[in-house]
Parts: C-alpha cells; structure tokens; sequence
C-alpha cells in the first residue's frame, strides 16, 4: 500500500500512512465516492454533479463543487503549499483521483477474485482459496455504506455481487479442500439472502452429504425445487438434479478427498418420465426504438438462415449481434417457423444453459436431463432457437446445440456471441461496427434517429450539426452502443461538446439505460464484460497490443507481446480474434484493434509496462526498417515498400516515442533508413520533419548512422527545392565520412547532379572532382547503384554542356546496368534525362516515349514525385511537339495532384520545369490556356499517365522513321 489508500467495501475511509483521516461531510463523501467509481481516470464535472446531486444540483453547483474539491485536496495533501496538489487533479473535463489500482480496496478486491479464478482453473486450490479469502477481508459492509447517491447504490449492488460470487468460489474451493464441516453454517446463512442460486444449494447439499447428513442434503435440493417451481415455474438445473440423484445413489465419486468412499446404496428404479411439451410461443421482443440501416447484414443472414441450421453472429461488444438477430428473425417470410428468444446473459452458471432454453420453451422436466426433455418436444416441431449472448458461456452454449441439432430437424438455430460455438456446419456471420464518416453513413444515420428523440432540433440537422455527427461515429469505430450512448447525451449536452469529449470517451458514455442488462449499461461495462472473460495470458495479450496503432502483423505482435507471455502470443492473438476484440483482415492478413477497444486496454498499463511495451515497439520499428532498408533500391522495391506502407502507423509511433523518451540515435537508425522510402513516395515534409527532429535529438550517434540520416533528409531537400539544406547536408558528410562509408560516394554524386540540373557554373571543377571521387569509391566499395546513378549523372551533365549525343551514350551505359540491377529508379531517372534531352533536340515524339515508359514504370511502384516530375517534363515534350493545349491539360493534372501530394516538381525542377511551362502558356490564348488547365485539374494521377500512354502512342503512329 501506499502513503495513501481508499476503501469502499463498506463505510468510505481514507488512509494517509496508516491513520484513518477524519470523517468528512455526507456530501464531501459523496464526491469522493464518486471519484472512486472512476480512480485513476477522468471524471467530467457534469457526471460528477449528475452522481452527487442525482439530477437535482444547487443553484450555485459549479461554486459548491469547486469548494468541496478544495477541502478534499487539503484533507488528502495537507503539507501541499501553491496548488501543487499530485492526488485530486484538475484534467478537462473534470477531475481525476490519481491513484494506483492497489490503493482501492474495490479494486484490488476484483484482482484478487480474477486471480482466484486463474488458479483454481489450474487446479491450486489452496492458491486459489488463499486469494479470495485476501479478497473477502478487505470487505468492512455494504460498498459505499455511507453514501446516499443513486450511483453509489449501483456500484454497491455490483460490488455486492461479484462479493456473492466470491463467497460461493470460497465455498467450491472448501470443498475440493475437504473442509465440508467448515463451511455448513456458513453456506446455509448465504442460501437464505440468496434461495435461487443454485451453485450455493449445490455446495450446501454436498457439504451436508459429506457430512453424513444425507436427509438434510435432500431436504435442502427438496427446498430448492419448491421455491423455482413456485416463484418461476421452473425445475432445478441439470446440475443439480444430477448431484441430488447421486446422493439418492451414494455415488462414490461424492466423496471428499479426506474421506473415504461410502459404500453404494441400490439405484432405485427409475420413474418413468412425464411426455414434455412446448408451450405456445410468443411473439419476439419488440424494441422501442427504430431499427436503422445493416442492409447487407440482413440480406447475408435471411440468406445463411435459410441455407444453414446453426447460424452465429459475431462481432464486439457494442456492435448491435442482438438487435440485428432479432430484425432477421422478425423479417422471415411469412410461414415461417416460430422463433424463440433464449437470453444467457443473466445466465452466470454454465450448467443451467439448458434448463434456461428449457424454460423459454415451457418444456416440463420431470427427471434430470433438461437437454433430453427438450429434444423429445422438438423432435418434430419446425423452430428458431435464437441463443443472444453465448460469449460467457460458449462451451455451454456449443454443447446444448450439438445435442439438439442432430435430434431435431426441424430446429434452426441463431446464435449471437463474441466467438464462434465452433461446431461443424456451423456458418459464422461477422457483424462489426457500422460504417462511419461518410454522409448517409449507417452509424450517421442510427446516431441523428436517436437525437431526435433527446434534441428534437436535430431532425433538421445543419452542415455545421452534420460535421460533428460524422466525425463523433467516426471517432467511436461506428460502435452502434456508444453511438446510442453519444445520443442520448444530448439530454444534457450540445452536440458540439460531446463531439469534443469524445476522446473520454468512458467517462462520457457512463450514463446508460436503467432498463439493459448491466453490461450493456454503458461503454465501459460492455468492454469490461469480455475483459472478465479473458485468462490473465490473454489479458496481457489484449493489453499489449493495444500500443499498437493501425494495423499490425504476427511479428510485430510476437516483438511486442510475446515476452510478456513468454513466447505463445500468436496463439493468443488468436483466442482474442475469436473473441471479438481484435479484427483480422485476411485480405492484407494484418490486424486491428477497434480504437474504443485500444484505449480500454490502454488505460489498463502503468507508465511502466506502457513504456516497456512501447520500447519493442521502437526497437521492432529500427530492425525492421534497417532490413528493408538495402532493398528499395532493388527488384524488391514494390514489395518492401508495400510493407512499410502498411507499417506507417507503427513506425510514426516508434519514432514519436524515441524522441520523445531520449532515444535519439533509435530515431535517427529509424528515419534514415526510410529516407529513400520518404523520397519516393513523396512524404518530403513528414520526412524532413522526423530526420530534422532525430538529428537534433542525437547529436552523439556514431558517425555511420548519423551519414544516413544527413543523406535521406539531402534528398528530400532536392525534392523540396531546398538547395541551402541540400548542401548542408551533403557537405558535412564530405567532411566527417569515412571513405569506406557507403553514404560518401552517393552524397558526393547528389551535389553534382543537382549543380548540374540547376546549370550552376564549376569553374574550379569541383563537380568533376566530387564525381571522381565518388566513381572511385563507389568502385572500391562495389556498390554497383551508385555507378548507375553516377553514370545517369554523366548523362545529366553532358546534356547540361549541349552534348547530346554524349548524354545519350552515357544513358545507354546507366540503362543497361540499372536493367541488370533491377534499379528501377535509376531506369525512371535515364528516362526522364533522355527524353529532356530528346525534347532539347526537336525529337519530342521520341521523348514522349520514354516519358511514358517512365512515368507508368513509376506510377505503378507507387512513386508519386518520379510520376509527377515526369509528367511535367511532358508537358514539355508535348507543347514542343505541338499540342500544347493538350499540353495545358496536362500541366493542369500536375498542378492539382502535386498539391495532393504536397510535392511541387517544379522546385525540384526549375529551370527545365519553368521553360516547359512558359512555353506551353505563351502557345496559348488565356481563356484556353486556362481552359486546358481546369479540365486536367480534374484528373487523378492514374488518368494523367494514361494520357501521356496516349499520347506517345499517337507520336509512334505519326512520327516518321528515322
């Protein structure tokens, strides 16, 4: 425990270095209290006045409140001088308790059952036992005994409960432990607050039969099935009729494991059973409110449930499985069997899944075998089975279909669950969130129907109402609950400000329905209602790879999650896919998490495991990009580059957390390595920003890394124009690089190349020198890209000299070698001077094909600045050709999708790029010249290169031989 701790499993303490504070006020509890249903989170101020004046605040509530928090800080930090309060903080919305999960009784109360749970499933009872009854002591009461709120008797009443079941785990456990004397009494004063639950009569009847106490054992199943068949109309469960026939029987296999097995009585002849019949169905359950959109779903389940006989629809928590079952069982055809609805999510035992459809159905049981009961009346009677919420009890669930499918023809069932049963013939629907953020969108269109009903304004939404309503779904995954749930916050909130709370989205969504089932209450019970159903390996899992943003692979999983699993956790990440909280694309075979579902499990790490998860994530960002990195200048470019596309995410989240955590040289590994990818995908500003930043924050990084980095952010300045960072760069790598460096030759490359394209004079020669000097290292090193390059170079200069035939010969040479090397932008480049050179000596029909052998080349790797630059240079070709209004429309394409990309090839290009442009503007009148440029405004890059294809087409066709 810390310097201070909080209980709540009782009267509301406060502890401070083991001293009890003073009491303070109800209403000063009160706010407390209310704090502490959310610790270590944000608390917006108005559910907090919502919670402490249940709806009916004072006048001056925001006045009052501010006092009442004031005196709290005081009571909790007296020593604190200046408003430097570290435990209840101010965070907007609202206010936070900062305190660790351990310092709440609460809390660590539910991370002792969960721990419970664990080990009696693996079988240490004694752990197990040890760990509920820590649990069970820190209860003092009833939870929240002192505070009089409506929210506190809600969270007492579920604290209250998982208590129950505490207390019925201690009793199992005592069992397994032989200690059945023990625990008689205690079992028995639990059953009278609680006659219906039948896990607590079974340990009762076991505990008494150990015992010795036969006749009171059956005197109390006897007692149990009068109060289910009075009070509900019900028999007793499967499990519990089976454990009263073995007592009945003296069944050896009672026996505690400290005693001995009792001799067997003789089984008593069976009574022969009562024929069971199904009662008249009625109607399904009709919502109050409309149901909107899942057109597609619809139509793919009316379909699947006319073809299929076990159907199941799966998807998280929130994403609306039981409403869209129930719309396709409503939608049937007319004459269609009758459908049953069998609701599990009140269901906490698995044994009583059968005697609940049992109980739907109306099915008499007079022996023990609800399951058989209920096939004999079905056997001959057409029906559909919709089984809603089987996730908690899937085993369960899986079994009772199994039974009853193969003994039934006529039956069909509709399962929802957050995995599949996992039974053969099974088909299994997805049903995920709905589409969001586009106008008309279906989670658009659900949120502005349930507006209307909270802000009636809303049936005649503005844009500017639009806007907000788009980017709000969009922000919660198109979840249909917490759509729901941001609807009817309306009740108290404008619009506007519950789009802006969004990123809260827990403490936003709290409010709920009084009349849904309680985990579907709010936001946070529905995700915390498949976290309880995760092992501690999968919860670790889940959490981990909640630091992964966008898309994932196996390999970053198994880097970032598998040691704290210590190896498995793609098998893991598996069990959670089936389990609805992760999404697996088998498109691009990449994962998702729904980003409501990332920031739950975000909020379950300390800044501790956030920060060691994060770390793998950087180191996985620096191997990856350091293996890819030789490849994208090789045949491999498409590949390699595809897979840092998809990469984005994570690698803008390493590099973020490098820097921002001190780990400049990780940055700087990371960026220089994705220069070259930077550079032709055109992310120049993104680039330079990301280099710039690691560059400042590793000043240290040994000289090799460092080069690398110099060099990318040399190449995305020449792509931006930028010629003063351009020589920066490219000189302090002349200066500090080893000679055996594999950066030198090429940066010494890069400043002759662009001195030459800009035609910058070289009195002193030293362009020659540099080029010299790179060509020889470049030859030492055998690094045959740089000699193609250099050799593309050569060409650059000769046709920058006026000798043409020379540029060609030293093109021709560049080509061949960057064909054999697979260099396919070194190709592009030889292109793009050829036909510049073409174009310079009257020979544009040639030129515009090599123009279209580069630009499709590059526009199919996805090389958005090669595509542009050469379709500028076109535009050249294409005037001096003499279409220049076709020209125009070209130039037109270039001007918008460079400011799509964010790429302006003429600062990359400003001489040649300038000429071409002037001379196409002065071949044309102003009203066709801008004409021409409008109409190619329109075109993508994909319809622009299509029309230099056309074009050079047209020249081949018309061009006479030579």
């Amino acid at each position: 425990m810390t310097a201070t701790s909080y209980r709540v499993l009782g009267p509301v303490e406060v502890w401070r270095d083991g001293q009890l504070l003073a009491p303070q006020s109800p209403r000063h509890r009160a706010v407390l209290a209310a704090l502490l249903v959310d610790p270590g989170r944000t608390v917006p101020v108005d559910l907090l006045v919502d919670r402490v004046w249940s709806g009916q605040p004072p006048t001056a509530v925001s006045a009052t409140l501010q006092s009442i928090v004031s005196r709290l800080r005081r009571e909790l930090e007296p020593d604190v001088t200046g408003g430097r309060w570290t435990l209840l903080v101010t965070r907007e919305p609202g206010y936070r308790l900062e305190v660790a999960p351990e310092d709440v009784d609460a809390v660590r109360f539910v991370q002792l059952l969960r721990a419970a749970r664990d080990l009696a499933a693996r079988g240490d009872a004694e752990g197990a036992r040890a760990a509920v009854a820590e649990g069970l002591a820190l209860w003092r009461g009833p939870a929240y005994a002192d505070v009089a709120a409506a929210f506190a008797a809600e969270e007492s009443e579920r604290l209250e409960q998982l208590r129950l079941a505490a207390r019925e785990l201690a009793a199992e456990l005592d069992l397994r432990l032989g200690r059945h004397a023990e625990i008689v009494d205690d079992v028995r004063e639990l059953l009278r607050a609680e006659p219906l639950r039948e896990g607590l009569r079974a340990s009762l009847m076991l505990a008494l039969y150990r015992c010795g106490r036969q006749a009171e054992a059956l005197e109390v199943y006897d007692e149990g099935r009068r109060l289910l068949a009075d009070g509900l109309g019900v028999d007793p469960g499967r499990a519990l009729q089976s454990l009263y026939e073995q007592i009945l029987r003296q069944d050896p296999a009672l026996a505690g494991p400290a005693a001995p097995p009792a001799a067997p009585a003789p089984e008593p002849a069976p009574a022969p059973p009562a024929p069971p019949a199904v009662r008249a169905l009625g109607p399904l359950p009709v919502p109050l409110t409309a149901f909107v959109g899942r057109t597609a779903e619809l139509a793919r389940l009316g379909a699947a449930l006319s073809g299929q006989r076990l159907v199941t629809l799966v998807g998280p928590g929130g994403s609306g499985k039981t409403r869209l079952a129930l719309e396709a069982a409503r939608r049937r055809p007319a004459g269609a069997p009758p459908a049953a609805l069998v609701e599990l999510a009140g269901v906490e035992d698995p044994e009583l899944v059968a005697a609940q459809v049992a109980t739907v159905l109306g099915v008499t049981l007079a022996g023990g075998d609800p399951l058989g009961a209920v096939a004999t009346a079905l056997q001959d009677r057409p029906l559909l089975l919709v089984l809603d919420n089987c996730e908690h009890v899937v085993d369960a669930a899986a079994a009772v279909c199994a039974a009853l499918l193969p003994r039934c023809p006529e039956l069909r069932v509709l399962a929802t669950s957050r995995e599949p049963l996992g039974l053969p013939g099974e088909a299994v629907l997805p049903c995920g969130p709905m589409p969001a953020g586009a106008p008309g969108s279906d989670a658009e269109q659900l949120f502005l129907d349930r507006a209307r009903l909270a802000a009636p304004h809303l049936a005649d939404p503005s844009e500017e109402d639009l806007r907000h309503v788009r980017e709000l779904v969009a922000a919660l995954d198109g979840l249909p609950l917490a759509v729901e749930l941001a609807a009817a916050c309306l009740t108290t909130l404008p619009l506007a400000e519950v789009a802006g709370r969004v990123d809260d989205r827990f403490a936003l969504l709290s409010g709920g329905w009084r009349t849904a089932v309680p985990h579907q209450r709010t936001l946070a019970a529905t995700v915390q209602w498949s976290v309880d159903l995760l092992s501690p390996a999968e919860l670790a899992v889940f959490r981990a790879v909640a630091v992964l943003p966008g898309t994932f692979g196996p390999d970053l999983v198994e880097a970032v999650a598998g040691p704290e699993v210590d190896g498995g956790a793609l098998e893991l990440l598996r069990v959670l896919v089936a389990k609805s909280l992760v999404e697996l694309d088998h498109g691009t075979r990449r994962y998702r998490m729904l980003e409501t579902l990332r920031q739950y499990a975000e909020q379950g790490l300390d800044e501790t495991g956030s920060r060691r998860l994060r770390d793998r994530l950087t180191g996985f960002a620096v191997d990856l990009t350091a293996r890819l990195e030789p490849t994208l200048r090789s045949p491999l470019w498409s590949e390699s580059a595809r897979r840092l596309d998809a990469e984005q995410p994570a690698l803008r989240a390493a590099l973020g957390h490098a820097l921002a955590t001190g780990q400049g040289e990780a940055a700087l590994r990371i960026s220089g390595a994705l220069g070259w990818y930077w550079y032709r995908r055109g992310h120049v500003q993104e680039g330079r920003r990301w280099l710039a930043a690691a560059l400042d924050g590793s000043p240290g990084a040994p000289a090799g890394v460092r080069s690398g980095a110099l060099l990318a952010d040399a190449l995305l300045s020449y792509l931006s124009g930028d010629v003063p960072s351009l020589w920066a760069r490219t000189s302090e790598i002349a200066e500090t690089a080893a000679d055996s460096d594999p950066v030198l030759p090429l940066a010494l490359v890069l400043r002759g190349f662009v001195r030459a394209l800009l035609g910058q004079p070289d009195p002193d020669g030293e362009v020659a020198r540099d080029i010299a000097r790179g060509l020889e290292l470049a030859q030492a090193s055998g690094i045959e890209w740089v000699q193609v390059e250099i050799a593309m170079t050569l060409g650059q200069f000769s046709r920058a000299a006026g000798d043409t035939d020379g540029a060609l010969e030293h093109l021709g040479r560049a080509e061949e070698l960057a064909l054999r090397l697979g260099h396919s932008w070194a190709h592009s480049s030889v292109l793009w001077i050829r036909a510049k050179a073409l174009t310079d000596v009257g020979r544009a029909p040639e030129a515009l094909g090599d123009l279209w052998a580069m630009v499709e080349l590059t526009h199919r790797e996805g090389d958005a600045t090669g595509t542009l630059a050469g379709l500028l240079a076109a535009v050249g070709a294409t005037t001096a050709a003499g279409r220049p209004r076709t020209a125009a429309v070209l130039l037109g394409a270039v001007q918008a999708n460079a400011r799509q990309v964010g790429y302006d090839p003429l600062r990359m290009d400003p001489m040649d790029g300038q000429r071409y442009v002037t001379a196409t503007r002065e071949a044309l009148e102003e009203v066709e010249y801008d004409t021409a440029l409008a109409e190619g405004a329109a075109l993508d890059r994909g319809e622009a290169v299509a029309m230099v294809g056309r074009l050079a087409e047209e020249a081949r066709a018309t061009e006479p031989a030579r």
